[in-house]
């Protein structure tokens, strides 16, 4: 079992370095353009990733997901038995999905059709390319090329921003790296197959319950997508472009943890699939409660430093224009310490794509039926607190239905003991270090110490989880 646990950990880390880079990438270019664009060139160039993170889960329906779920050689088998006319279909159902994003972005005027439509495809083809490399385990191609497609994604932005480009010249510029990353990822893929010259033992296969998977994957993340983006979108509709912004930076995602979730249920799932542990029901078990420790160690530290020094982060990212969203990001952050384990990982593995979309489907109408009711009473925190509620119930129903479909007490599943423990000593270790940064230094010099605290933390719980772990295996609670 610890070499198991050592296999998820190398996992988890090459899947998240991989998408680490352009997402922090992203997060540099968004802080640095918001600071020197004018607001209606800044809103331009922001409507174009909102549109494009909206359609494009329309496009991979779900396909980069059920890939993680298997291993290489069951995967090879199920490409195997579609035909070439679903090929195609698929192919065709990207090519209009991405005529329609090119449609939209011609009523903006801002980026042609030619290379809105290529630049969403070569993202889409990108994202399921990624994920099937992944599965191959070629963690240094995928390492590497997300490392240099980031850097030449910030290259592109400083120089668009020095030589004034045109919303159309940065984004033509942006799609050659796209081209050449597809590029990359393609002959990496080729390189693989051709590896497998004695082709795969035949299996038997359920078609039938892998098609229902991929259906219900392909839901999940376009009511993912919504769920994310439609309180924002609400506000902007329905609220003054002030109090929009008031709460669209207090309600942003906390930059790479969704990162780190998805590398961390990849990395779940890939095990999983290549699992010759023996009893497949506690070896998952044992692993969900392994993952749900080492993303804790990192989870709540998080959690604790940003609930403490929001006030001092928010001035200092978005200026003192932007109090106001203070306490929207107190509210929104109570969501974090539920982020600490994968809920769905289980429910995925046993093909259990149905209940994962009721959940999904859930916590979204939960969320809209109380945005309303709680913005009267709290005003904008209100909206955030809708979000928080109907998350933590529908995390509550995932580990219930998980119980269930194991047959276990879902109390298993989640390492509730060493939770409490951190949560107790990480919020009495933030809480004394914001008392100490106030009395000591001033906003900035005070956020960097807890900064530092926060890197500390999270570095001495990953080294005390690892040596338990070597000591104990998974047993430990």
């Amino acid at each position: 079992m610890p070499k198991a646990n050592n296999i998820f950990l190398s996992n988890s880390f090459f899947i998240f370095i991989t998408r680490f880079f352009p997402s922090l990438a992203s997060l540099l270019v968004m802080i640095w353009y918001s600071k020197h664009l004018p607001p209606d060139t800044y809103g331009t160039y922001l409507s174009f990733w909102i549109q494009l993170n909206i359609v494009y889960p329309f496009i991979c329906f779900g396909i980069h997901s059920l890939t993680i779920t298997y291993s290489r050689d069951i995967l090879a088998n199920i490409l195997y038995r579609i035909k070439a006319g679903r090929y195609f279909l698929f192919v065709l159902w990207m090519m209009v999905l991405s005529a329609g994003f090119a449609w939209l972005q011609s009523q903006n005027g801002s980026v042609t059709p030619l290379v809105s439509f290529l630049f969403i495809l070569t993202f889409s083809v990108s994202v399921i390319s990624e994920s099937l490399l992944i599965v191959f385990k070629r963690y240094k191609t995928v390492s590497l090329t997300g490392l240099l497609y980031a850097t030449a994604f910030c290259l592109i932005h400083w120089y668009g921003l020095s030589e004034k480009f045109t919303i159309q010249q940065l984004f033509a510029c942006l799609l050659v790296i796209n081209l050449i990353r597809v590029f990359i990822y393609s002959c990496s893929i080729l390189l693989e197959v051709r590896k497998d010259t004695d082709g795969y033992a035949h299996e038997d296969l359920d078609m039938k319950s892998i098609r229902s998977l991929w259906m219900h994957l392909g839901i999940y993340d376009i009511v993912q997508m919504l769920s994310n983006w439609v309180d924002k979108f609400a506000i902007s509709l329905l609220l003054t472009a002030p109090l929009s912004a008031v709460y669209y930076n207090g309600a942003q995602n906390v930059p790479f943890l969704p990162v780190l979730l998805s590398a961390a249920g990849s990395a779940v799932l890939l095990q999983l699939a290549d699992n010759r542990i023996g009893d497949e029901k506690n070896s998952t078990i044992s692993l969900v409660n392994h993952s749900g420790r080492i993303l804790s160690s990192i989870v709540f530290p998080i959690f604790f430093f940003l609930f403490f020094f929001r006030s001092e982060l928010i001035v200092t990212v978005f200026s003192n224009k932007y109090i106001a969203s203070i306490p929207v990001f107190a509210i929104y952050l109570l969501v974090l310490p539920v982020r600490a384990y994968s809920f769905t990982t289980v429910l995925q593995r046993q093909h259990k794509g149905n209940i994962i979309n009721i959940g999904a489907i859930g916590e979204l109408m939960l969320a809209a039926a109380l945005m309303y009711p709680l913005y009267q009473w709290l005003g904008l925190p209100g909206v955030a607190l809708s979000f928080v509620i109907s998350t933590y119930l529908q995390a509550a129903f995932y580990l219930l239905y998980t119980g269930k479909v194991l047959k276990t007490n879902p109390i298993k599943l989640i390492p509730a003991a060493n939770w409490l423990i951190k949560l107790i000593i990480f919020g009495s270790i933030f809480m004394s270090a914001h008392h100490w940064s106030i009395v000591r230094f001033n906003g900035k010099t005070g956020l960097l110490f807890g900064a530092a605290v926060l890197l500390l933390s999270i570095g001495v719980s990953l080294i005390i989880e690892t040596k338990r772990n070597k000591a104990h295996g998974n047993a430990v609670a």
